[in-house]
């Protein structure tokens, strides 16, 4: 006979590889789909700053950030809300995606008419009135993805990651084709009714494929309600963190030189549409991790959610800092490959808001962590902080420079700021709630490799788009070899690596 902690030990372990397995799986098929997503959104926007002059990309880039603040907070209210509770029992899935279906009908609506009747408000703000037209054709879009993300919660929730990934991968590329082509052919407000078409087509895709049958009880709408609140409100800031700091810049620009603002916003927009990678790439791990949270936690296995935490963060990290160092390596190569000459004045800028949207892609994953285990109120303070010291930043450093290089420093510096004290709060709460963070070790081997490549890279030819894209290629070698030879990748996770390839087979 067996002993008894063999026996009770066996299924965990059982459980826990599974769960890797299962984790494994959703990285590859979501992480593929959010790769086709970033290489989409560069094609969009590298090909609208060629189809469109600076000021109406600048232009584009103020109405789609504003717009993108609303229906990102939707989006991801919505599929966490719906994903959490049918990760708890996948039993009540289709009562569930019922509940978030009538809710959002109404919330969409509402937003979407707010949007409509407050178009001139916004661009009366951004010192720009000619674009209220803009924002009344993008009004339609928040209804439309706010009915859609109960489709894609359902299939998170249900683990069904490879319907997810479809989902992102057909509106990628439908928002891409009409976005562009739209826009080639009537400027901005192409590329909004584009946008907006492509969010209608993949609604209906979306409702044909994952309608579950409507069995079993009612859920009821009020017990979605407080948690969506809470996420609403912490997905909010969020997008406010990721976005805030266009507007803020092209109004503080305004009032500064206004002939020079629109100018200065596009090359703006042009920097966060790069520095923005790290933090896309990393949305693949939260959209992972949060439905295994969520079961961790509604099981209340604290060891197995220990676990999670310190993996999921180590993962992060290693993954941010090897999209931050290919960033910020050679931007002037970067932006010379993707841009008309006028928007390499941003390259002392481009490192510096990449530093800052690394901070913020680390924030992302460990408040997902918190949302699943339930913990909306210290998301919600976390952001809050973020965006009150970025923001309160870029009130006290912005308008003192000058439209132009000054300017977009002034910017990625404060925005950068904020993002840095978010992480570092953030990290605090994970280790006092759930007893997991980052792992001293693999912060340190990432810090000795990041620091070796920066060390090579300077000695690197530093001129040329060819060579600069030599140099990144190098230095994220450089980086990749030192974890290894530092020991960060044993052989767990070769192991799970094994494991994994196999299942997907």
């Amino acid at each position: 006979m067996s002993a008894p902690g063999v026996n009770a030990a066996a299924p965990a372990a059982k459980a826990e590889t599974d769960a890797a397995v299962v984790a494994g799986r959703g990285a590859l098929f979501i992480g593929f789909a959010k790769i086709y997503f970033m290489v989409s959104g560069l094609v969009q926007q590298v090909g609208l700053n060629h189809v469109l002059g600076a000021v109406e990309y600048g232009a584009f880039g103020v109405v789609n950030s504003v717009i993108s603040i609303v229906n990102n907070t939707i989006v991801q209210a919505t599929v966490q809300s719906v994903s959490k509770f049918t990760a708890e029992d996948d039993r009540r899935a289709g009562a569930v995606q019922r509940a978030g279906l009538r809710m959002q009908a109404v919330v969409g609506s509402a937003v979407g008419l707010a949007f409509f009747a407050g178009a001139a408000l916004f661009a009366r703000f951004e010192g720009a009135p000619l674009d209220a037209p803009y924002f009344r054709i993008a009004a339609a879009i928040p209804f439309l993805y706010a009915v859609y993300a109960v489709y894609v919660g359902s299939a998170n929730g249900l683990r069904r990651f490879h319907v997810q990934a479809s989902f992102d991968i057909g509106f990628s590329t439908m928002k891409t084709v009409l976005l562009l082509g739209l826009g080639a052919v009537f400027a901005v407000k192409g590329a909004f009714v584009g946008f907006a078409t492509a969010a209608a087509a993949i609604l209906v895709v979306a409702a044909r494929k994952m309608r579950l049958p409507a069995e079993g009880p009612a859920f009821p709408a009020a017990r979605l309600v407080p948690y969506m609140g809470g996420v609403a409100v912490y997905a909010l800031l969020l997008n406010l963190a990721l976005l805030y700091d266009q507007p803020l810049l092209q109004h503080f620009a305004a009032v500064v030189d206004p002939s020079r603002a629109p100018v200065t916003s596009g090359q703006y927009f042009a920097l966060r549409t790069l520095a923005l990678l790290p933090y896309q790439a990393l949305i693949v791990i939260t959209f992972v991790i949060f439905p295994l949270v969520s079961q961790s936690t509604f099981a209340e296995d604290s060891g197995a959610t220990r676990a999670y935490v310190s993996q999921t963060m180590r993962l992060a990290l290693i993954l941010a800092s090897a999209m931050g160092l290919a960033l910020a390596a050679r931007p002037g190569a970067l932006l010379a490959i993707a841009y008309k000459p006028e928007y390499g004045v941003g390259a002392t800028a481009l490192p510096i808001l990449v530093a800052g949207e690394c901070c913020l892609a680390l924030l992302g994953v460990a408040c997902s962590i918190l949302n699943a285990a339930g913990r909306t109120r210290a998301t919600v303070t976390l952001m809050a902080v973020t965006v009150a010291v970025g923001a309160s930043a870029s009130a006290i450093l912005v308008p003192r420079t000058t439209p132009g290089a000054p300017m977009l420093v002034a910017a990625a510096s404060a925005t950068s700021l904020g993002m840095a004290a978010g992480l570092v709060a953030s990290l605090a709460v994970l280790r006092a709630r759930l007893g997991g963070g980052l792992p001293p070790a693999t912060v340190a081997r990432v810090a000795v490799s990041l620091a070796a490549a920066v060390l090579v890279g300077r000695f690197l030819p530093a001129h040329g788009k060819l060579l600069g894209l030599a140099t990144i290629a190098v230095v994220v070698v450089v980086y990749a070899a030192g974890l290894v030879v530092l020991g960060e990748f044993g052989a767990e996770d070769k192991a799970k690596l094994r494991r994994i390839l196999r299942r997907s087979r």
